[in-house]
């Protein structure tokens, strides 16, 4: 199975990706927020230096050098190395220079990433570590669905665009439900649930340990983050990075976003029927209640 991040359009650097993905989970803290921006921008890696890669990273050069080391680089010369061997044409970054051209000067690099944001979510969709996620969410007896401070509003609207979809599907709060959602697990069931938690930094104390709740009981966990996330992958190979670094004030939710809906597309078109019947009785729900 390919790569999660080297199977990116345009990116040819399936070996570093590799590389970096053998050792993350074992990485201290500071490097492992390096290699993560490391494995989100490999295109851009032969225009950068070890100081602007430590800016982006919030790291310090030392800890980007250690990194290399430890990767088997000899500094950022020898990565660029591999890389220049395997680089592809960055057309997109042609197109964006065609289609950028009005906007202005101080928005357009944020306007590049937010494109280059998009085009990774809908690269991770296609591979089969997606579909995985797809098939857990689809098949769960039950969904639950939670995310924390400024991206609380946006796990509440996608559980209620989710529940559309398919059925048992609840907005879970640690703060707000008495953790009474958690009483069933001693009860039998069926299928087994899954629970799709949101995070962005500065991470929410309580979940990784929600994470955790849920590795321990062998319930389906899919994580949706940024590219900053370093701690999921040692609880569930289902973690998904949607990029949000654009430069300006606050950090975008866009690509996070964008994986939000595309997750609840998949899983609509996994059972179509199941989906078309759903659809058929909201609508008639509606159109009897007079909501719109």
């Amino acid at each position: 199975m390919s790569g999660l991040f080297s199977s990116h359009p345009g990116v040819g650097h399936a070996a570093v990706a590799e590389r970096i993905e053998a050792v993350l989970n074992r990485l201290p803290k500071q490097e492992a927020q390096v290699a993560q921006y490391l494995l989100l921008n490999l295109n851009d890696l032969p225009f950068q230096t070890g100081a602007s890669i430590a800016r982006a990273a919030g790291t310090s050069e030392v800890t980007v050098s250690r990194l290399l080391n430890r990767l088997g680089y000899r500094g950022m010369a020898g990565l660029k190395r591999e890389l220049r061997g395997n680089r592809d044409e960055n057309r997109l970054r042609a197109q964006l220079d065609d289609s950028t051209a009005v906007v202005e000067p101080t928005l357009r690099n944020a306007l590049e990433t937010e494109v280059r944001g998009l085009a990774n979510v809908y690269a991770q969709a296609g591979t089969e570590r997606w579909q995985e996620a797809v098939s857990a969410v689809s098949s769960a007896g039950r969904v639950l669905v939670t995310g924390f401070q400024t991206v609380r509003g946006l796990a509440e609207d996608f559980s209620r665009r989710l529940a559309l979809v398919r059925g048992n599907v609840q907005f879970f709060s640690a703060h707000d439900g008495m953790l009474c959602e958690w009483l069933t697990e001693a009860e039998p069931r069926t299928a087994r649930d899954c629970l799709i938690l949101i995070d962005v930094v500065p991470y929410a104390r309580e979940a990784p340990v929600i994470a955790q709740q849920i590795h321990a009981t062998q319930q389906h966990l899919v994580i949706l983050s940024d590219e900053h996330c370093h701690w999921a992958r040692a609880l569930t190979r289902l973690v998904f990075h949607a990029p949000s670094g654009n430069g300006l004030l606050f950090e975008s939710m866009g690509a996070l976003l964008t994986m939000t809906n595309v997750l609840a597309h998949g899983v609509a078109t996994r059972e179509p029927e199941r989906t078309a019947s759903r659809r058929q009785h909201w609508q008639t729900l509606t159109r009897r209640l007079q909501l719109f």
